[in-house]
């Protein structure tokens, strides 16, 4: 998915909200607007959002010399998932559908976005999950490749979506034991997508197998991903992708089945993935 003119403000207002975020000075603030402005004002039409917001925020990064920009959000993010664990495997028990409900489980956590959102209200999604429908709705589909997979390629994306990412794969391996499922993870910090770093001590290290896909990227890029979770992404039996980041890297950009999971968080994504936004959205593209 190629960048909309709406995505340059996007983005420059995302690095204007990290000023406040991080409590820079004026100064620094200053330093931080005109550099990622400069970077911002390199490209073209031609790219896609994920690429660009990885060069501006690595400016950031350069300038305040901390790599990981959103370490302390996303420990939080992580906590806070924690605490619904529990109550959402209990209800989980009492469905008539457990896939599909933990399908809404799954998209719930995708809430968590300190990209596009600055603030988001877990509690509120939680509440209205399981009463909500996928405005595009391929779980059919979903089902049928699910639970007859021998591998999955599960495409990560934000810390603390991955407690709910758990409850999914969980589900899974329950009516499909024998799948291998690799959890691919961004390669380094990028906004409050997770990594390696951030999984340890988590279930999923024992529910899938952990990928670093070596992108820096908000979203899986194929052109920066390595050798390993390419040849997983291209050779699974399925390909579960979490998030608008993921989205737009994939979409429209490979030549094989994606299962896209994710609520449309702004009208470029809206647009492009042909419904509205704050729409919940299950579906395979080829």
């Amino acid at each position: 998915m190629k960048i909309s003119k709406e995505c340059y403000l996007c983005i420059f207002q995302q690095i204007f909200n990290l000023t406040n975020r991080l409590d820079l000075d004026e100064e620094t603030s200053s330093v931080v607007i005109r550099r990622g402005a400069k970077r911002l004002s390199k490209y073209d039409l031609s790219f896609e959002p994920p690429i660009i917001a990885s060069d501006v925020y690595g400016s950031v990064s350069e300038i305040v010399q901390k790599e990981d920009l959103f370490e302390k959000e996303k420990k939080e993010a992580i906590k806070e998932a924690l605490k619904f664990k529990p109550i959402l495997k209990d209800r989980l028990n009492k469905s008539k559908d457990k896939l599909f409900d933990a399908c809404k489980i799954a998209v719930a956590g995708n809430v968590i976005d300190l990209g596009v959102n600055q603030e988001y209200d877990l509690t509120k999604e939680i509440k209205k999950i399981f009463e909500m429908s996928f405005y595009k709705n391929n779980y059919n589909e979903f089902k049928e490749k699910a639970l007859n997979a021998k591998t999955i390629c599960y495409l990560a994306d934000n810390a603390g979506e991955n407690v709910f990412d758990e409850i999914l794969i969980e589900i899974i391996k329950e009516f499909n034991p024998d799948v291998k499922i690799y959890y691919v993870v961004r390669g380094k910090p990028i906004i409050n997508d997770v990594t390696v770093y951030d999984l340890k001590g988590l279930e999923i290290l024992e529910l899938a197998e952990i990928v670093d896909s070596g992108v820096d990227t908000p979203g899986f890029c194929l052109e920066k991903a390595n050798k390993d979770s390419k040849d997983i992404f291209y050779n699974a039996d399925m390909v579960i992708s979490k998030g608008m980041g993921n989205f737009e890297c994939l979409f429209d950009e490979v030549k094989r089945e994606v299962f896209y999971l994710f609520k449309v968080k702004c009208d470029v994504v809206a647009r492009e993935s042909k419904s509205k936004k704050s729409e919940y959205m299950l579906f395979k593209g080829e």
